[in-house]
């Protein structure tokens, strides 16, 4: 009896042994070999180390950044934050079917979009159902109140050349379909014909120049676009094969005046008439004549961080953290933003060196994290009431792994900017155990295909090995 406890409590170091010798083994070798590689795998619950290599050395986190940005913003924001969107009116024409003003007061929001619901304009047309319902037919001018945010609107440190690109959509407290407009190319019926570049919403915002080809049936993708600095002219070149559509989305310059276009064309549809479109600088309007006409307030966060860790969406990420320095220290600014990340996870016990961070999405490679860095953010939220609602945000390994059924145990955030392919996230042994743990590659022209496959078989070795 005495001889088959000590066998069972043996068990679970050696099988820890065999995890990091297979650890080793695979970070050593093939896509791995000549990379920057820091892995750490631990107990969530206690903290005690399964493995570490090269567990303080700061790397590009690219999107698992996101993890420290979700869990700062649930914490100080609260699972339940709302955004609140106000449309206002002067008080004595509450009531009336003419308003010389309508106010549209953003705070961030980053879900006015066809996101989890029907249509993209689904919002819209809720709120033009309100106004009439309120007797309202026509509106002198639509004032855009976007104070709540200050600039820039995109840090920086982001590539100067992709800001064409959904994921460096600019940050708005008034916005609009995650500041983007949907793209789909049809091409053309024959070989060397401009092919058709459909918008959504078609307002007009945009100025396409289409300088782009339809190629033969078998020829490589190659369209792409470009939008000049801070215009709204973009520029379609390159190739797109003779019978393939494809979707893709452009980031928009001055997202609050392309949300108010977007319900202007809404209003409009439902009988509303809107005049010129100004901003509250130029309205000329004092807030001790105004009343709120209508109020919108998103889901709560606990489902907006879902687009943050599941679909990686930077836009949300990063309206999400200037809210968060407006919150904290009443300024909506990146910096402010990224400064309380840091306080947060100062909080709970990361040391200077383990993180530097910029933004709120991972973007930017001026970005550093370490692996123990962020399996600590992962292990504190584990321990706080919080965990269920973080956990369910993470991704699902359905579209990795094979299938392999150990792959169900799994919730997961990839990390991919540049020269970095990183995974983050909790899986359980198979004793049902729950580990927390992350994986930062860094290097020159990766292989992401193979790095991908090997970290998958590393986060599988742990699931079948550990205790």
């Amino acid at each position: 009896m005495k001889l088959l406890l000590l066998l069972c409590l043996a068990a679970g170091p050696v099988a820890a042994q065999d995890f990091a010798a297979r650890a080793e083994a695979l970070l050593s070798t093939g896509a791995f070999a000549g990379a920057q590689v820091a892995a750490v795998f631990v107990a969530a619950e206690d903290g005690a180390v399964a493995y570490a290599r090269n567990a303080d050395l700061p790397l590009v986190p690219a999107s698992t950044a996101k993890l420290a940005t979700s869990a700062a913003a649930l914490e100080r924001l609260t699972a339940e934050y709302r955004f609140t969107t106000t449309l206002l009116a002067a008080k004595e024409e509450l009531g009336r079917k003419k308003l010389s003003v309508l106010v549209w007061r953003g705070n961030g929001d980053p879900s006015v979009s066809g996101r989890d619901r029907a249509s993209m304009t689904e919002i819209y047309e809720v709120w033009a159902d309100s106004l009439a319902a309120l007797g309202v037919a026509k509106v002198g001018r639509l004032v855009l109140d976007n104070r709540y945010f200050e600039g820039p609107e995109v840090p920086p440190s982001w590539p100067p050349g992709e800001l064409a690109y959904w994921y460096q959509a600019e940050t708005s407290p008034i916005s609009f379909n995650d500041n983007c407009v949907d793209l789909e190319f049809v091409p053309a019926a024959r070989p060397g014909r401009r092919p058709k570049i459909a918008l959504t919403p078609d307002i007009g915002y945009l100025r396409v120049r289409n300088k782009a080809v339809t190629g033969a049936p078998d020829s490589p993708f190659t369209l792409d676009f470009h939008r000049a600095r801070g215009t709204n002219t973009v520029t379609f070149t390159g190739s797109i094969p003779a019978g393939r559509s494809r979707k893709d989305w452009v980031a928009v310059h001055a997202p609050a005046r392309f949300a108010a276009e977007a319900l202007k064309s809404v209003l409009k549809k439902k009988g509303i008439k809107v005049g010129g479109i100004v901003a509250w600088e130029k309205a000329g309007l004092k807030e001790e004549d105004l009343a709120p006409a209508l109020a919108w307030r998103s889901q709560p966060l606990a489902q907006l961080i879902k687009a943050v860790n599941t679909n990686s969406q930077n836009f949300y990420a990063e309206q999400i953290l200037k809210a968060l320095g407006k919150e904290a220290a009443g300024r909506a600014t990146f910096t402010d933003g990224a400064a309380e990340v840091s306080a947060y996870l100062g909080r709970i016990g990361l040391k200077d060196g383990q993180y530097y961070l910029v933004d709120g999405s991972g973007l930017s490679k001026e970005n550093r994290f370490t692996a123990a860095g962020l399996v600590k953010v992962l292990a504190h939220m584990q321990g706080t009431p919080l965990f269920p609602v973080y956990y369910e945000s993470l991704a699902t390994a359905k579209n990795r792994m094979k299938g392999d059924p150990l792959a169900a145990g799994m919730r997961l955030k990839r990390g991919t900017v540049g020269n970095a392919r990183n995974l983050a996230g909790y899986l359980h042994s198979a004793s049902g155990k729950l580990y927390a743990f992350a994986v930062l590659v860094n290097a020159p022209a990766l292989d992401r295909a193979a790095v991908d496959d090997g970290i998958d078989a590393l986060c599988l070795a742990a699931a079948r090995q550990l205790p």
